[in-house]
């Protein structure tokens, strides 16, 4: 019976210990990692806490009952955080007589495929019959990469074979060879009145913004690609290593543990710092707004609480599935790519395409424009 009671005890603690890391990671969408960073990485493994207080909860269902509140009141207090990996959606048919615009989110990883091995010119056809396929209004490309001939008429090109006709873009950098493209790209079936860009002084730029009319009334799209983490071949080849501990691997744990975490604090920093200009620019737009892209960061982080604290995730709206994962590299699958929209707009449809020609899945989203 002493052992017993040890026991219970033991489980009971570490039952404890998952609650607060499941409370710390619904805390990391609300704080700045600029303030408190260690937040983030607990936001970041919030699949993995939820998943443990889960067992936790069936655990205590079938043996010691009176326990079962502490971790089923915790996974219910991030309601909100569940329907971010598996969204509860509901018939939007009632809206179906309004306008309607079909979009397109896609980081194209520089048309290199899902392996630096791939023949760039064959991606690249498999990108454009792709989004040709897809009969979209609009079209946001990350990491478009073209060299070789004029920007404009690559672009031109690029736009009539995915059958649209007006586009904006802007590099990452700004180059001085006007023949290399590196850069965020909209693509639109209706006319773009004005364009902007958006950077954080000494980096590249992260976002831009095109107004569009369409049927008279103008929209401004946000295309955005957030801070990656800038992990090197050194990088995937330790994390490969950790998870498959056949594969040989000469860098130390310890190393090689400290440098990952180090490129996660910095992009988390960085990614703040944008967001933050991103959301005061959004707060002071007099349009309707989509912004779609690559995040690079994940439902439970800062980055995506300060978006949707005025824009709705097409996903949750009508999405389905669990975790719906738009990451196709090495790491861990996570959503990372999104679509959102302001109240002036309903998603009746949405869709994540298994596709191998990215390191990226590509989404799409059909939105209704009420009245």
């Amino acid at each position: 019976m002493k052992g017993l009671s040890i026991l219970k005890k033991s489980l009971y603690f570490l039952n404890i210990c998952a609650v607060a890391c499941l409370l710390a990671s619904y805390l990391a969408g609300y704080v700045n990692p600029e303030k408190v960073w260690i937040l983030a990485f607990f936001g970041l493994a919030y699949p993995i806490f939820l998943i443990i207080n889960l067992l936790f909860v069936f655990f205590w269902l079938v043996t010691w009952k009176r326990f079962i509140f502490v971790s089923l009141i915790s996974v219910l207090l991030g309601f909100n955080s569940l329907l971010t990996i598996y969204p509860i959606s509901f018939s939007r048919q009632k809206v179906l007589s309004y306008p309607k615009i079909k979009i397109v989110s896609f980081n194209v990883h520089s048309l290199y495929g899902n392996q630096r091995a791939d023949s760039q010119k064959e991606v690249k056809s498999k990108v454009t019959e792709f989004l040709a396929d897809q009969n979209a209004d609009i079209i946001c490309v990350q990491e478009f990469y073209a060299i070789g001939e004029d920007f404009s008429e690559t672009l031109s090109k690029f736009a009539k074979s995915i059958h649209l006709n007006y586009y904006s873009f802007k590099n990452y950098q700004d180059f001085f060879n006007k023949r290399k493209i590196n850069a965020i790209a909209t693509f639109s079936r209706f006319p773009i009145v004005n364009f902007g860009c958006l950077k954080l002084p000494d980096r590249s730029h992260y976002a831009i913004f095109s107004d569009i009319v369409m049927n008279r009334d103008t929209i401004r799209v946000y295309n955005l690609h957030l801070e990656s983490i800038r992990f090197a071949n050194d990088d995937y080849s330790f994390y490969s290593h950790l998870t498959e501990p056949d594969i040989e691997e000469t860098t130390p744990i310890k190393e090689g543990s400290k440098r990952i975490l180090w490129k996660l604090h910095k992009a988390f920093i960085i990614r703040a710092k944008q967001v933050n200009v991103l959301a005061g620019h959004i707060a002071s737009c007099p349009y309707p707004v989509i912004l779609s892209g690559d995040f690079n960061d994940t439902p439970s982080s800062y980055t995506y609480h300060q978006l949707t604290r005025r824009l709705t995730d097409s996903y949750i709206e009508s999405g389905h599935g669990l975790f719906n994962s738009t990451y196709a590299g090495k790491l861990p699958s996570f959503r990372i790519d999104y679509i959102l929209h302001s109240k002036k707009f309903k998603s009746v449809s949405y869709r994540t395409f298994d596709i191998d020609i990215s390191d990226h899945y590509p989404i799409t989203t059909t939105l209704v424009k009420l009245p």
